[in-house]
């Protein structure tokens, strides 16, 4: 199975998931909006290696067939910041993260927060649409650490581990900006550089 037939195998998995995700306010309107879910969850994984997505595919599957919900458990993991208290309630419904994994979702992140200065520094009129880098803004919207650390909180040891050492081994590789040049492309830009310009000043669009 080739690398695009993989990546489309896991956005089938995480929107049917997505779909399945029940907001204390009620249905969220990025819920209905498939297509940006595409260019979004797409753009992450096109700057993966094949075993890690080939890996991160086996977690969704397995989750399936354990009838967890990985989305889900995302959003519920960024509520011990957003919201406390909520997050006090439920918890202990959640599967228990091994503390190795957990090193290993830290140290992922971490890496992540030094691409992401890098490209805030390069540019900066794309990565403002964004999420704030940290923290956590006051009406509970998740930064961009928080919603990463907690995404890779519920991948599996063996995909983090995967994951971990490519970047271990590969220093001289940014993988968020890799990710942004495929958004980029994907709003109909060259490169992030015509991004860049064209979207000084403007409205966010990301």
């Amino acid at each position: 199975m080739d690398r695009k037939a993989i990546i489309k195998l896991i956005i089938n998995d995480e929107w049917d998931m997505f779909q399945n995700v029940h907001n204390i306010g009620g249905r969220a309107g990025c819920q209905d909006e498939y297509a940006t879910f595409v260019l979004m969850r797409g753009s992450q994984f096109a700057s993966w290696p094949d075993e890690v997505i080939v890996s991160y595919l086996t977690d969704l599957e397995d989750a399936k067939s354990a009838e967890r919900n990985l989305v889900m458990e995302k959003y519920a993991h960024m509520m011990e910041t957003t919201d406390p208290m909520y997050y006090s309630q439920i918890s202990s419904l959640l599967p228990e993260i091994s503390e190795n994994a957990l090193i290993l979702a830290q140290a992922i992140t971490e890496k992540y927060m030094v691409w992401e200065k890098e490209v805030n520094i390069r540019y900066p009129n794309v990565r403002k649409q964004g999420r704030a880098a940290t923290p956590d803004s006051a009406d509970g919207r998740a930064s961009f650490k928080t919603y990463l650390q907690c995404e890779l909180m519920t991948y599996s040891e063996r995909t983090l581990a995967l994951l971990a050492n490519y970047i271990l081994n590969h220093p001289e590789e940014n993988l968020y900006l890799k990710s942004m040049e495929v958004m980029a492309k994907g709003y109909g830009y060259a490169s992030l550089d015509e991004a860049e310009k064209a979207l000084a000043g403007m409205s966010s669009m990301f």
